[in-house]
């Protein structure tokens, strides 16, 4: 791949000339360009969908064929959007507040339906109190659906936290995206294209944004997760069962949610990293900050102008005021 430039106007400095408000795209060519020199994510392009290197074309085909039930449970996001953290505040909820044991991963426990495959979703999965635990990045396309009693817990993130967490996650898996040495001027133009894993976040955003009002679907945003963590666990237990979890949540002086609070923390979390993801030995660490409006360490100020134009192109107003300031600011 090369980057060539489409519109737009360069910079008049070098450190700038990435990050000036002109759209790039990716193209399969052999000329030379000021940019072919640049180092790529090695992705896997399966019929234009980029898989991270050496996940399955298989069991992605194979994911996308699974035929949902009426007792499954998908957590939803786009890569870095607080999957991890909302898939242990429900696993929490659902096990009594009991933590996974610190030889327990929670890839294999809570499986990725496009890494492992419909087969493996269909009889590995776990199943927790009557729940089989899927976890997809997949978009709303290719989601299996199941329009009646599975439910999907979708959360979303601001961009520019997203792309900031994105590059660190590239970067700290060497094996599957040979980008170790990559820089974030690289992959911002990759990430604003749609030419990374699970493809344009705007449209992912989108067209599951367009769902949030169906009766089997929990809308959650990340920031205000953050913000209020116990409303956070609270969505969570009211849309796993109205019924059942929030009144044992809140028994006994609130004990279960105490629980959940605390094994859920981010503090807690970094105690135990492979629990999470495989070996990042010499890597930023899979759980790393977590925050809300720190896109600023790397993000300048023309690239955060370029990323809220395009959510002022792909929402409208009163979409971006739901989602909340990050995405209007």
């Amino acid at each position: 791949y090369n980057l060539t430039k489409e519109s737009g106007k360069l910079g008049t400095s070098p450190k700038t000339a990435f990050r000036q408000n002109s759209k790039y795209s990716m193209v399969d060519d052999h000329h030379h360009t000021p940019y072919n020199r640049e180092k790529l994510p090695a992705y896997t392009d399966h019929d234009g969908f980029l898989l991270p290197k050496g996940f399955p074309v298989e069991s992605f085909e194979s994911g996308k064929t699974y035929q949902a039930q009426d007792n499954d449970l998908f957590i939803v996001t786009y890569p870095k959007c607080g999957t991890t953290w909302t898939q242990h505040i429900t696993y929490l909820i659902l096990n009594n507040g009991v933590p996974l044991s610190p030889d327990q991963r929670l890839d294999v426990v809570w499986p990725h339906l496009e890494e492992v495959g419909a087969d493996f979703i269909a009889d590995k999965a776990t199943v927790l109190e009557n729940h089989r635990l899927i976890k997809t990045h997949l978009p709303y396309e290719f989601t299996p659906k199941n329009d009646s009693k599975a439910k999907y817990i979708f959360v979303a993130r601001n961009p520019k936290d997203c792309v900031v967490s994105f590059y660190h996650h590239t970067v700290g898996f060497p094996r599957h995206y040979d980008f170790a040495e990559g820089t974030f001027d690289t992959y911002f133009n990759l990430f604003l294209n749609g030419k990374v894993d699970s493809g344009d976040y705007f449209d992912f955003l989108r067209k599951w944004l367009d769902r949030k009002d169906d009766p089997n679907m929990l809308f959650l945003k990340y920031e205000e997760g953050r913000k209020d963590t116990r409303k956070y666990i609270l969505q969570i237990a009211e849309f796993l069962d109205n019924d059942v979890y929030p009144a044992r949540l809140l028994a006994d002086d609130e004990k279960i949610l105490k629980l959940v609070l605390e094994h859920s923390s981010l503090e807690a979390m970094k105690q135990h990293p492979r629990r999470w993801c495989s070996d990042r030995t010499g890597y930023k660490p899979f759980i790393r900050k977590g925050s809300t409006g720190g896109w600023d360490e790397l993000l300048t100020e023309e690239q955060a102008e370029l990323i809220q134009k395009r959510l002022d192109e792909v929402f409208a107003k009163e979409e971006l005021e739901f989602l909340g300031e990050q995405y209007h600011s």
